[in-house]
């Protein structure tokens, strides 16, 4: 049934305004109120999928971020805004794809651009490596 507005579900409405918004946060576009957040919170190489920080209102943002990024596609024009395992890349969610070498590594939180800057890919996992996962070690980045 349609309210007097014309809107037939206000919370699956104002759910995907708040999507919008998280959607410019994480493709860092050019707003204040983006590079404020990103200045504020995380600074540090971190994401917002690593720390959910910051005012009340913005965690309930946060929130959503699981729902976001099950729906969302990803396209790397910035690696330091992606998670190595967790995030889909490559039309992959490697922790997934490669479950066998995501149970080797040193840290679940990995950035992209920190493992493919990395001088020797094995610093990022524990060693030794089992004969399948060692495999996806040669160029974990192109398979």
């Amino acid at each position: 049934m349609e309210g007097g507005l014309g809107v037939i579900d206000l919370k699956t409405q104002s759910e995907a305004l708040l999507l919008k918004q998280l959607m410019k946060l994480l493709n860092k576009e050019d707003i204040a109120w983006v590079a404020l957040v990103w200045e504020s919170y995380y600074k540090a190489s971190s994401l917002p999928s690593m720390a959910k920080k910051g005012s009340f209102c913005w965690k309930d943002i946060l929130k959503l971020l699981d729902k976001f990024k099950g729906r969302a596609r990803a396209k790397i024009n910035n690696p330091k805004s992606c998670l190595l395992w967790s995030d889909t890349w490559n039309d992959k969610v490697p922790m997934i794809a490669y479950l066998e070498l995501y149970s080797f590594t040193k840290s679940r939180n990995t950035i992209l651009a920190e493992a493919k800057t990395s001088d020797n890919i094995l610093n990022l996992f524990h060693l030794p490596l089992s004969l399948s996962a060692s495999f996806w070690t040669v160029n974990p980045f192109t398979a």
